[in-house]
């Protein structure tokens, strides 16, 4: 529903303000060490940066006042059955609410985001690898019933978030420096590393494991003693999920920090796909991204050598995005790429949907219940409020 907004100047001001203020040299210590040795060991972040604990702790504890949380867990879904599918679609005019309420009804969703020029909507979900096609007949009656003019879906490997180099930033002057000819320079050398599909899908939790990780994808600080009364369990049974099952199979390997290293209202917030003529030099972006302070993470698509690269960098930077992109296709390392560009600022999110697994039949999904639904939304005049 449309209303009247007035739009404050001097708020952005203040939202840039903050951002600076988040980005002394202490607290960049003190993200950066989080970064390497998780965000759950305070301690030990304490001894490698050589700050006192307390001052460690009271730190984190005021970012986290502030914006509720200071980092994410990013779980390995291969590791739970599940195989992540991006969605981009395009609303037919008049319906961009209902398509978006139609994306989120199975319950499969992990964000929807708005977009700009072709595609109205871009949406991840973690859907059930056995349930795929079910999901695919499900997306093409959103074409069927009038929704969407179209729809492409694109299965990726693991989302592997990245975290700003601040190397590149001086707090002293608040100013980042982007070096786009040095970057390119470095296509040069050997990758490092490398990215590649999932090599199984079997499912390595049970329903307990996926309630740790819906919580720890809220906040991937939440302490075990607030985990043990929603799990029904003892504070040392949740620390044996975690220690024991969760860590060792691979489910909790990455996390994702809400540190930005400029304010939304100044920055522009892009999916790109990146197709690369060979294995190589798709594994010398990929070993080049930690780098990259503007790329916010990445997923390999199947069974292709191509990327989706999520970018979050300054309006100002937008055109050197692209003018490096495009040298990267003279060089010879881009076969091809295109972007969608996306609001930031009205992104929605949720977490694991665990009430969709049982132990003993594993993960559920009703093909005729959620097409009987969506049938009922398509008809509708006005869609519901409430998020799922």
């Amino acid at each position: 529903m449309l209303s009247n907004e007035k739009v404050r100047l001097a708020d952005w001001h203040k939202g840039i303000r903050e951002i600076i203020k988040q980005l002394d040299e202490t607290n960049i210590k003190i993200f950066s060490s989080m970064w390497k040795y998780g965000p759950r060991n305070i301690l030990e972040v304490s001894r490698r940066t050589g700050i006192p604990f307390t001052s460690v702790y009271h730190r984190v504890a005021k970012l986290e006042r502030k914006s509720g949380r200071v980092a994410t867990l990013a779980p390995q879904i291969a590791q739970l059955g599940m195989i992540r599918v991006v969605v981009l679609a395009t609303a037919t005019p008049g319906a961009d609410d209902k398509v978006t309420a139609a994306l989120k009804l199975p319950n499969l969703w992990r964000s929807v985001d708005r977009c700009e020029g072709n595609y109205t909507h871009l949406s991840v979900h973690y859907v059930p690898i056995k349930f795929l096609s079910q999901f695919k007949k499900y997306l093409r009656r959103l074409s069927e019933l009038g929704l969407v003019t179209q729809c492409k879906t694109i299965l990726t490997g693991e989302y592997v978030p990245n975290f700003p180099d601040f190397g590149y930033y001086n707090p002293d002057t608040n100013q980042w420096s982007f070096t786009w000819s040095r970057w390119l320079a470095a296509f040069k050398k050997k990758p490092t590393k490398t990215i590649d599909d999932p090599a199984s899908y079997a499912v390595k939790a049970d329903k307990k494991d996926l309630l740790i990780i819906k919580e720890l994808q809220k906040n991937a600080r939440r302490s075990f003693a607030d985990l043990a009364p929603i799990l029904g369990i003892s504070l040392q049974g949740v620390k044996y999920h975690f220690d024991k099952k969760l860590i060792p199979s691979g489910i909790v390997k990455y996390y994702g920090f809400d540190v930005w290293p400029y304010p939304e209202e100044v920055s522009a917030y892009h999916e790109v796909l990146l197709e690369f003529p060979n294995k190589q030099t798709m594994n010398q972006f990929f070993s080049l991204v930690d780098d990259l302070f503007f790329v916010l993470g990445v997923a390999k698509v199947l069974h292709q050598t191509a990327l989706l690269v999520r970018t979050y960098t300054l309006q100002t930077q937008v055109a050197s995005l692209f003018a490096f992109f495009s040298q990267m296709a003279r060089q010879g390392s881009l076969k091809n790429y295109s972007s969608v560009r996306q609001s930031f600022i009205s992104r929605e999110a949720q977490s694991i949907s665990y009430e969709l697994f049982e132990d003993d039949v594993g993960w559920t999904f009703d093909l005729k219940k959620n097409l009987s639904a969506l049938s009922k939304l398509a008809k509708m005049t006005t869609v519901p409020q409430k998020t799922l």
